[in-house]
């Protein structure tokens, strides 16, 4: 693979660890006005945990989703020449991506459809 794609890619994770960082941020406050919510009762605080964790799990989404692409790049750009564990390895990574895609959008599906506040799931 050419370098210029390799170091492009890079500086795209770059951005993607720093976004993580601020999604650590967000999960961290949805928790704050989570346990707000439970201690009160107040309902406005469940709206604001809900909405904060609807975000964080559709910003997760494209980032999966931004995994996915880049490995199916990679099992696309596979030459005949490549190592079976070379084309193992990109399939792997495909799939790997894939799965995390799938379960970042059922956690999103569940955030946005959950009837009770006491139904939660973790945030991987």
């Amino acid at each position: 693979m050419n370098i210029g794609i390799k170091l492009n890619r890079l500086k795209k994770e770059n951005l993607i660890w720093l976004i993580y960082f601020f999604i650590i941020i967000a999960a961290l406050l949805s928790n704050a006005y989570e346990k707000y919510f439970l201690e009160t009762k107040d309902y406005r605080n469940e709206k604001i945990y809900r909405t904060l964790n609807i975000t964080v799990f559709c910003v997760a989404f494209f980032i999966y989703l931004y995994f996915v692409i880049v490995s199916y790049e990679d099992v696309e750009y596979l030459k005949k020449t490549s190592t079976k564990k070379e084309v193992i390895h990109a399939h792997v990574q495909l799939i790997a991506a894939i799965l995390f895609l799938v379960a970042g959008g059922l956690a999103l599906y569940n955030e946005i459809n959950k009837a009770a506040p006491d139904t939660d799931i973790g945030l991987v």
